[in-house]
């Protein structure tokens, strides 16, 4: 089955509704956000990874993923920054705020920090 971009989905680290705002108009749009090893992803539809996504971030870009609430004025928000933009999101909750930013936070180190299997024996002991 041929999915969004070749996008692999079996993996999802993190998915659910956020609201994002959109790039020129500023508006808070609410959407299905999956994360997944390479990628965070939105989609207009709960689970749609068949449809068209309404934004793809390649997580290898990002260099930041922290609260906003001041700088947007949002209850639960935070940004991702990119070397080509800053992208806001916004939870529904503290807690699913904080979940968000430290899955994110992890999935972008995640490829920088592979060692290979002698590296983790040594380190292992």
């Amino acid at each position: 089955m041929e999915r969004q971009d070749s996008e692999n989905f079996d993996t999802i680290i993190k998915e659910g509704w956020i609201e994002k705002r959109s790039r020129f108009l500023k508006e808070w749009r609410r959407r299905w956000m999956v994360l997944t090893p390479r990628y965070l992803v939105s989609f207009k539809q709960q689970q749609a990874y068949r449809e068209k996504a309404t934004e793809k971030i390649r997580l290898s870009d990002c260099s930041t993923v922290k609260s906003a609430e001041e700088e947007t004025k949002k209850d639960f928000a935070f940004r991702i920054d990119t070397r080509d933009r800053v992208f806001f999101f916004s939870a529904q909750d503290a807690n699913d705020k904080e979940t968000w930013i430290g899955s994110i936070g992890r999935a972008m180190v995640r490829p920088t920090v592979m060692r290979s299997k002698s590296e983790e024996d040594a380190l292992n002991g």
